[in-house]
């Protein structure tokens, strides 16, 4: 079996929001791996944080027209990672090793995303309903959480912890029965639909009453997965959850949105505050999960059908690890 960042650099991740990156270099992680971003005229360049005169920190340098700038002695790299510039020798070559490493990065949804490898593996998530301008999206502040990227997706993939980590806020602990339902397996993934009855909350002096909402579930491996909520009688409002593996144990995820826009001037305050919420329960409730890695079998634990989603998932993570197809035989 490959290592974790072996079988996962291949893959395109999210590393932050397009809007923080500015004229200043900007320091992300990713895969147990310090990087730096920086604009060029040409999109995003990404390159081994540290420099590779004296290690210092490129992060805290300045973006030049001939490329990222250290703030130690001034050797200046290309988007290639290669220095272009020793200023206290200008006449002499440049050392052919005075080059940092560099990636492949792109922008799309408003993130920047970064490939550790040469060649990725697989394309970005395909959801072109957040491109072609009929819809709305918010987004949450970053999610950094000590805990793996497929543990974050398996949760959100999870309908049977609804009624119990998320009671009060649209968690119906008097109905936590979950009824059998497909999963699709594929090559890109894993999808499902599931009818929930979420609680909605009490208004003007209402009760909280039931409210059947259809749950569709859109997981791009390894770790993007969407989420479409149709409530009986409302729009419906979809979240993106993309888990960044900082390393096998930690993670960013980047959390967004997209909604009607007839419902612009009330639903992003909504959705931020109610989501915020949510997620904090499942926050709690997985840091307190052991191990904090996503598992590699399932020898450890007991399902039950209710269970299937997000086992199927984990089995496709799993594929990725062994190198075989996502939608071959499910691996034990």
């Amino acid at each position: 079996m490959r290592s974790y960042v072996d079988a996962f650099s291949p893959y395109w991740h999210p590393v932050a929001f397009s809007s923080e990156l500015t004229a200043v270099p900007l320091p992300v992680h990713l895969l147990g791996t310090e990087l730096v971003l920086w604009r060029t005229g040409s999109g995003v360049a990404v390159t081994h944080r540290r420099c590779a005169h004296r290690g210092a920190d490129l992060s805290v340098g300045v973006v030049t027209p001939e490329g990222l700038r250290c703030g130690f002695h001034g050797w200046t790299y290309g988007s290639d990672g290669r220095c272009v510039r020793v200023p206290s020798q200008p006449a002499a070559p440049i050392p052919a090793r005075a080059r940092v490493s560099a990636f492949q990065a792109t922008e799309r949804y408003g993130l920047v995303w970064v490939c550790l490898s040469p060649e990725p593996a697989a394309p970005l998530p395909e959801w072109p309903e957040l491109e072609d301008g009929a819809l709305a999206t918010v987004p949450l502040p970053v999610l950094e959480w000590d805990v793996a990227a497929g543990r974050m997706i398996e949760v959100v993939l999870d309908v049977a912890h609804l009624s119990f980590v998320h009671e009060g806020t649209f968690g119906n602990p008097e109905q936590p029965e979950v009824l059998p339902y497909e999963v699709e397996r594929r090559a890109t993934g894993v999808g499902a639909r599931i009818v929930y009855p979420a609680l909605a909350p009490a208004t003007d002096g209402m009760p909280p009453r039931v409210d059947r909402t259809t749950l569709t579930y859109d997981v791009t491996l390894p770790f993007a997965a969407k989420l479409a909520f149709k409530p009986t009688l409302f729009y419906v409002h979809t979240v993106y959850a993309i888990a960044s593996p900082l390393s096998e144990e930690k993670m960013r995820c980047f959390y967004f949105a997209s909604y009607h826009p007839r419902l612009r001037n009330h639903f992003p305050d909504m959705f931020v505050k109610s989501e915020l919420a949510i997620l904090e329960q499942d926050r709690r409730t997985l840091e307190g999960v052991r191990p904090r890695a996503q598992p590699l079998d399932f020898a450890s634990e007991v399902h039950t059908p209710a269970d299937r989603l997000p086992i199927e998932y984990r089995r496709g993570v799993i594929a990725l690890r062994l190198g075989k197809p996502v939608d071959g035989p499910a691996p034990e």
